[in-house]
């Protein structure tokens, strides 16, 4: 290959990576903890109606991951090759005969493995559609805990139009949430990413050599990631956990 010819292609390859932040990388989603059999689609990554993440996997594709589904209890094993792992709306008694809560067996090994390097995306939801109790089991070993009420609930839905500060923010800060539940904050390493009237909404927790990110709320599944700026948020958002 002559000078010219190898330029061109570490010059293509740099573009390649940089169009493509999440190269190389496994995301797993959690579909044992969130079963639901009156909506089996339900944010999953084959889910195409409204409550699915089938756009949410395109935009991570299209990013450059890996995507699996876990249908089982996490374990150690089955965290092997995992770069991050989202966790989305735990099962009520209501919404499953036999909901999955999370055990402590599956909150040693997921902050084991967060303390190695995993990342770990909770997205919770709010009063009345998630399991809050065993949820917050693991949410509190980072610092923060979910809320069972939701935010500025004055109407049947309770929508958040915010606008954000900082990186994931940057040139496009509109975020749209609808009845969201409020986090509390119980430790410093824990930061605010977006706040309304003071109350966090969006958290990011360092530790170790890894990172978690809370919402509570699903937030980017197909009814609403397109909404103002939630692409683009979204995208900013997976491409900063791996910086």
């Amino acid at each position: 290959m002559n000078v010219k010819l190898a330029f061109l292609f570490l010059t293509a390859a740099s573009c390649t990576a940089l169009a493509q932040p999440l190269a190389h990388k496994v995301i797993l989603l959690d579909a044992y903890h969130n079963q639901e059999p009156k909506q089996p689609m339900h944010y999953r990554w084959e889910g195409t109606d409204n409550g699915g993440f089938s756009e949410l996997g395109n935009l991570l594709r299209g990013m450059g991951a890996e995507l699996k589904t876990a249908t089982d209890a996490i374990t150690s094993s089955s965290l092997t090759d995992i770069d991050c792992l989202i966790i989305v709306d735990p099962d009520t008694p209501a919404e499953s005969d036999h909901p999955h809560y999370i055990a402590p067996s599956e909150i040693s090994a997921i902050v084991s493995w967060v303390d190695k390097g995993g990342r770990l995306v909770l997205l919770g939801n709010n009063e009345g559609n998630a399991e809050f109790e065993h949820f917050n089991r693991l949410a509190g070993r980072f610092g923060f805990t979910f809320e069972d009420s939701t935010i500025d609930k004055t109407g049947r839905k309770a929508i958040l139009t915010l606008t954000g500060h900082g990186p994931i923010f940057d040139g496009a800060p509109v975020f749209y949430g609808v009845d969201v539940a409020p986090i509390n904050v119980k430790h410093k390493n824990v930061k605010t990413l977006l706040n309304e009237k003071g109350v966090p909404v969006m958290v990011l927790a360092r530790q170790g050599e890894g990172t978690v990110f809370g919402l509570g709320d699903p937030w980017i599944y197909n009814e609403y990631i397109h909404r103002h700026d939630n692409v683009a948020i979204a995208t900013k958002l997976f491409t900063m956990l791996f910086q």
